[in-house]
């Protein structure tokens, strides 16, 4: 067509007899409808693509959604925010745009075995349509001020089924009040309320099933905390009993794949023994109810031990609430509760082998378990069967020396298991692991090269950089460094976040993954 407007210009140019004109101006007038339908459709196909991936973006938000319960499930609002509409937040430009939204169950992404849904308000996947017009610059002249289009996007939550310990400090320093946490009065209480957030919005049914068994489910949760737990005391936890017994030496085995009590034995000053547990309450998925405002089952074990039953460290040494034979001192030992977690995820993997393991640790960060005269004397051993006895202040697992080294270790040698590992940083101190005077960093110990926070030497080690590097990955590591009173500086690059009930929702929303789906399915 260009060849021909040039020709025809060449000849009109050439001829002098004025009879061209008409022919020119056609040609002209043909060059400039292709010019226009050319800019029109191509500003077309660049609004399409927008609304394609606006579409896409606004389907995978509500799809992540579908873990909230109840009235907080609202799939159009997280349309309307993600999507191309007035105030969304893709593409803006596309202002006139409007959204329709489905919520479906599709019997293709059900458990093996699962042919149909079993609930009328089973959601598993989140359909949506955006429709909008481009307008038009050159075609308005032939009639047509825009062209319409829409775009279909569907998508689902990936069914990963997870094994999550949470491992929880309920050491002294957790009575602490923070007036920060709006919800509960002190950091122990603060942290038992961003458990609850997390275990209300992970219904451990796959999506689009109202009940499931522990073997279908999504999501089984077991509480572990530290110091451990004199066994005959556990269920106290649990079950609003009585006042836990928290036992001081907390050495279990590094290496094992399965856990249990550890049973301790002293011969003086008076014989005894006794077993004590790191697990305050094993793993279950009875803890949810979608009938429920906050969507916890309050008969579950679990949830009674987060929402009042289990109690922190009163006052240490003092016999009930207390410590077993606690003499003054630092309590803080957490690597035990790391290698504890572990070996418990694996065994629960071994029943579930399609599952994945997580650990959520949260801790001030500070470890000081003192090792004073008297603390550890040579007639008190763990389980001698375990190969592990008195600490020997050669800083390797167990020890009193370089404590938050081993902390870290343990905490890698679950991710090198597979286990991703979340790192809560709770008003985390800027010094400390090797300023105390009992329980001392001595030597770096560890591999810095692997670390999320590399140590250039010991004095870079403080119980902030502890908690990051207990975390797998530099995002997995979070930090509520707005806890009154501690003055902390800890901060997350990866989180903006402080608020623990916050750190727990986003945690759990990074436990799923939303992914889109052909539109075709049913």
């Amino acid at each position: 067509m260009i060849r021909l407007f040039v020709s025809i210009l060449r000849h009109a140019l050439r001829d002098q007899s004025g009879q061209t004109l008409p022919l020119f101006a056609a040609g002209l007038l043909a060059l400039l409808a292709i010019s226009g339908l050319s800019v029109d459709l191509g500003h077309a196909y660049v609004v399409h693509s927008q609304l394609v991936a606006s579409t896409d973006a606004a389907a995978l938000a509500a799809a992540q959604s579908i873990t909230l319960s109840g009235s907080a499930f609202d799939p159009q609002a997280v349309v309307n925010a993600w999507g191309a509409g007035t105030n969304g937040k893709n593409y803006p430009g596309l202002s006139t745009a409007t959204a329709t939204v489905q919520s479906l169950c599709l019997t293709s992404l059900l458990p093996n075995g699962i042919t149909k849904c079993t609930s009328a308000s089973g959601v598993n996947a989140v359909r949506v349509t955006q429709t909008t017009s481009a307008p038009t610059y050159f075609l308005k002249a032939l009639g047509f001020s825009s062209i319409p289009m829409s775009a279909t996007a569907t998508a689902a939550l990936r069914i990963t089924p997870w094994n999550v310990a949470i491992v929880m400090d309920a050491t002294g320093s957790m009575t602490t009040i923070d007036s920060n946490c709006t919800k509960s009065p002190t950091r122990f209480q603060c942290a038992m309320t961003g458990i609850q957030t997390l275990l209300g919005g992970a219904n451990p049914c796959p999506p689009g099933m109202a009940t499931c068994t522990d073997s279908a489910a999504i999501f089984r949760v077991s509480l572990f905390a530290f110091p451990n737990v004199s066994n005959d005391t556990v269920s106290y936890a649990s079950n609003c009993g009585g006042s836990l017994n928290y036992d001081k030496y907390t050495l279990p085995v590094s290496n094992g794949t399965s856990y249990g009590p550890i049973t301790y034995s002293q011969s003086s000053p008076t014989p005894a023994s006794w077993t004590a547990t790191y697990q305050i309450v094993g793993f279950s998925s009875d803890y949810y109810s979608p009938s429920s405002s906050n969507g916890l089952n309050t008969g579950s074990p679990l949830v009674k031990a987060v929402t009042g039953c289990m109690q922190p460290i009163v006052s240490p040494g003092t016999g009930t609430g207390g410590l077993n034979g606690a003499s003054s001192g630092g309590i803080t030992y957490f690597a035990g509760a790391l290698y504890a977690a572990q070996a418990a995820l694996e065994q629960e993997q071994q029943q579930y082998p399609q599952s994945q393991n997580a650990i959520i640790f949260l801790s001030d960060g500070q470890a000081n378990l003192y090792a004073k005269t008297g603390d550890f004397p040579t007639a008190y051993t763990v389980n001698p069967s375990l190969g592990l006895s008195a600490l020997t202040g050669t800083g390797s697992y167990p020890d009193a020396t370089d404590e938050c080294q081993q902390a870290i270790a343990a905490a890698q040698a679950a991710a090198q298991a597979g286990t991703r590992v979340y790192g809560i940083a709770y008003g985390s101190e800027q010094s400390g692991c090797t300023s105390a005077s009992g329980g001392t960093d001595s030597a770096i110990v560890i591999n810095s090269s692997s670390l999320n926070a590399p140590l250039p030497s010991l004095n870079a080690l403080t119980p902030c950089v502890t908690i990051e590097d207990i975390a797998s990955a530099e995002s997995y590591f979070y930090s509520d460094y707005n806890q009154s009173g501690s003055g902390s500086t800890c901060q997350s690059q990866s989180h903006q976040i402080t608020q623990l009930s916050d750190i727990f929702g986003d945690i759990l929303t990074s436990l799923t993954k939303a992914i889109l789906v052909p539109n075709t399915a049913t």
